[in-house]
C-alpha cells in the first residue's frame, strides 16, 4: 500500500498515509488549524511527489569466473549480477532466510542439573 502525502492549504502542514491507490484521494485528512472556521476542518490536498527510488549496486570485479570469457567479470548493476549467476550456474549465497521451522525447538533443555551441580562447585570452592 502506498505512503501518500498531503498539506493543510492554509497552513501548510503535512500529514502521511498509506491509502490503496484506488481511494488516494478519498477521504483527506483534515486540519483543524487556525485558518479553518470552528467547528469545520479543511481538508488537506494531496502533494504529488516522487517515490523513493533505491538506486543501482555499484561496479564491482567478481571473484568467480563468466564461463562465457574465462575471466572474472567487471559486473555493473543488479540485471547483469543476475545474469551472470544464471549464465554460469552460480547461486547466491548469504541473502537466504535464516530461521526456525514452525514447531522447531533448539537447544539442550537438560542443563539445569549440570549447570546447578557447576554453580556450586564454585561457590563452594570460595567459602
Amino acid at each position: 500500500m502506498p505512503l501518500y502525502t498531503f498539506k493543510c492549504p492554509a497552513c501548510e502542514r503535512t500529514e502521511s498515509a498509506f491509502r490503496k491507490i484506488d481511494a488516494r484521494d478519498l477521504m483527506p485528512p483534515l486540519c483543524s488549524c487556525e485558518e479553518a472556521i470552528a467547528p469545520f476542518k479543511i481538508g488537506m490536498e494531496r502533494i504529488i511527489e516522487a517515490p523513493m527510488v533505491a538506486p543501482d549496486i555499484g561496479a564491482y570485479q567478481a571473484v568467480a569466473v563468466d564461463v562465457a570469457t574465462g575471466k572474472p567479470p567487471v559486473i555493473n548493476s543488479r540485471s547483469s549480477h543476475r545474469e551472470f549467476l544464471k549464465r554460469n550456474g552460480y547461486q547466491e549465497v548469504g541473502n537466504e532466510r535464516i530461521g526456525r521451522k514452525p514447531g522447531e525447538v533448539r537447544g539442550d533443555f537438560n542443563l539445569r542439573k549440570e549447570l546447578t551441580e557447576a554453580t556450586r562447585e564454585v561457590l563452594g570452592k570460595r567459602k
